[in-house]
């Protein structure tokens, strides 16, 4: 018995040592496979709304039919990363000054209007989350980069989240410097867009996993560029076609784009199945932006 006792611990040992040694998995095909279009991301989770880039916010969007929602990320005085669009407390809660400038507590004091409570913590939405929902944050500053991306890893949300870098090679570099395996998207444009986005896919970073796009840089041949590197794209769908009296999706996925940012989560997601149901996928031509 005493024999059999020391086989089994020996045996546990081993395996815990193979698993110790074994390399970390670093692709993200988990994630890509859960954003190959049609998709819909809830833009804030519900734009113009008072619980906009709440948890419940985003509850109440995945009861929608949503596959990813989007927000946005800022640091507080004590460094704790919260879900806040804003650089001012100003008009969206009942707080004034710069949200850097408050601590963590100071800022859940600071009630967003129309509700009894303030802004979430992004860690709060990865409990949330928990493996059911993709969720796309924004990069509001520099400082914000590493203690979102070390809430990531604690919560082993690598599959699961993917954060916005914006038009800036600086974050880019400074967020894949800190972490080589956190999912980019990245959005190049401007004069100097086609320069970075031809840098960005001679990278071959497998862990940059989509373009955003604009209808001021969007065309065939870009569109095909991005998808013959393995790299999926987006769009802010309300730049196509004004949102407010229903969702501009089904115009983006007949461009042959992958997931659609929305501020029509419900009407999205209805596009979304019927763009899914239909075997035509167009691909783009220039489009013009129209007011958001």
């Amino acid at each position: 018995m005493r024999t059999i006792r020391l086989l089994t611990v020996a045996a546990l040992a081993l395996a815990l040592s193979a698993e110790t040694r074994a390399p970390a998995r670093t692709d993200s095909r988990d994630l890509i496979a859960r954003l190959q279009g049609p998709r819909v991301a809830a833009h804030r989770g519900g734009y113009g709304l008072p619980d906009s880039n709440t948890v419940a916010r985003f509850e109440a969007a995945r009861r929608q039919g949503v596959d990813i929602v989007e927000t946005d990320l800022r640091l507080s005085k004590d460094r704790v990363v919260f879900l806040f669009h804003n650089s001012l407390l100003d008009h969206v809660t009942r707080c004034t000054g710069p949200i850097a400038s408050h601590t963590a507590a100071q800022i859940e004091r600071c009630h967003l209007r129309g509700l009894d409570r303030g802004p979430d913590r992004f860690e709060s939405a990865l409990r949330w989350s928990g493996g059911r929902v993709v969720i796309d944050a924004e990069f509001k500053t520099a400082a914000v980069v590493q203690p979102a991306i070390d809430l990531v890893r604690r919560h082993h949300a690598y599959e699961w989240v993917y954060f916005q870098v914006g038009n800036s090679p600086e974050t880019y570099q400074a967020a894949r410097s800190y972490d080589a395996r956190v999912a980019l998207e990245a959005a190049p444009r401007g004069p100097h867009g086609e320069q970075w986005l031809a840098e960005l896919l001679a990278k071959r970073d497998p862990h940059l996993v989509l373009i955003q796009l604009h209808p001021d840089f969007l065309s065939s041949e870009i569109l095909r560029s991005i998808h013959a590197s393995d790299k999926l794209a987006s769009l802010n769908a309300w730049l196509l076609a004004s949102e407010k009296s229903g969702a501009s999706c089904a115009k983006v996925f007949d461009l042959g784009i992958d997931v659609a940012v929305t501020n029509a989560a419900d009407l999205c997601a209805a596009q979304r199945d019927e763009a899914r149901a239909s075997p035509r996928r167009s691909t783009p031509a220039p489009a013009s932006p129209s007011t958001p």
